[in-house]
């Protein structure tokens, strides 16, 4: 009688992670096992009043069910500039019951500023 060979093949990959593990915005689709309420009261323990949920129309979008945005990013640009930018850059590609973290970087940028130069006495 033969006996039976055994092998394995294990692959790993870890990093260092924060927690939260999403620092701009949060994509729930419907259903999603979490829930938009649940995943920002474990937020909210973690790092209190940093996210705020925003609830998507079903009749708008019906896979999705609500956008966790951190509030940095409301501070720096108007909430409905930022859900035009994921209506047509992310939410096409969001299916029912997955959760997308989203990396929003905004840059401010400022030109042309005037004003006049006051020569202070030395």
């Amino acid at each position: 009688m033969e006996k039976t060979q055994r092998s394995y093949l294990v692959n790993l990959k870890f990093e260092v992670i924060t927690l939260p593990p999403v620092s701009d915005i949060l994509v729930l689709g419907r259903k999603s096992p979490q829930g938009g309420q649940g995943i920002l009261r474990s937020f909210e323990l973690i790092l209190p009043d940093v996210f705020e949920l925003i609830q998507i129309d079903e009749d708008e979008f019906p896979d999705i069910e609500a956008v966790i945005v951190n509030k940095a990013i409301e501070a720096k640009m108007p909430r409905r500039e930022i859900l035009d930018i994921l209506r047509k850059n992310v939410f096409p590609y969001v299916s029912k019951g997955e959760t997308i973290k989203v990396d929003f970087d905004v840059q401010i940028i400022l030109k042309h500023i005037t004003g006049e130069i006051v020569h202070e006495d030395r």
